[in-house]
């Protein structure tokens, strides 16, 4: 995930971020299923990284981060996730293996959208998994991209789906 998505998530949720009734402080994030660490907290998103803060200054790190925004409704909160996939339609990234699904976590109202990004003429893979789910009005956001090959992915799925609030 090139830290343009990781930014453009912030930019898309910051005029909703406020302090909702759920803060970041709140998720139990199992980060021992990918053995990441926390690298940077970017006005409300937490990301985290293989190498952690060091990460931060690398172009296209391997990465995930958790935002999260009141009072914004699935369906605006979908709009934004395929927000974030048109920029990368835009910015002329080749789209395979896409995958939505409306689920619920918890009985929660829940959203995945995976696709694989790539661009044969740099030799670039970006495996992505966006994800949300919506517990007291409140939008928790799950952003990953994975530029090793696919190591990771199932990984960001179950580091997730295992978030603890």
């Amino acid at each position: 995930m090139k830290l343009r998505l990781t930014f453009s998530a912030l930019l898309i949720f910051s005029f909703t971020f406020s302090f909702g009734q759920i803060k970041l402080a709140d998720l139990k994030i199992d980060t021992t299923i990918t053995g990441f660490h926390y690298a940077a907290d970017f006005q409300g998103t937490v990301i985290f990284t293989k190498n952690g803060s060091t990460d931060i200054q690398t172009i296209n790190p391997t990465a995930f981060s958790f935002t999260i925004a009141p009072n914004m409704s699935g369906a605006d909160a979908k709009g934004q996730l395929e927000m974030l996939l048109n920029m990368s339609k835009q910015s002329g990234y080749k789209i395979s293996n896409l995958v939505t699904k409306d689920t619920t976590i918890n009985g929660n109202e829940a959203y995945y959208i995976t696709y694989v990004e790539t661009d044969n003429k740099n030799n670039y893979r970006n495996d992505v998994s966006n994800s949300f789910v919506i517990k007291d009005k409140t939008l928790i956001l799950f952003v990953s991209g994975d530029l090793d090959k696919g190591k990771y992915i199932d990984k960001f799925k179950k580091t997730f789906y295992g978030i603890k609030l």
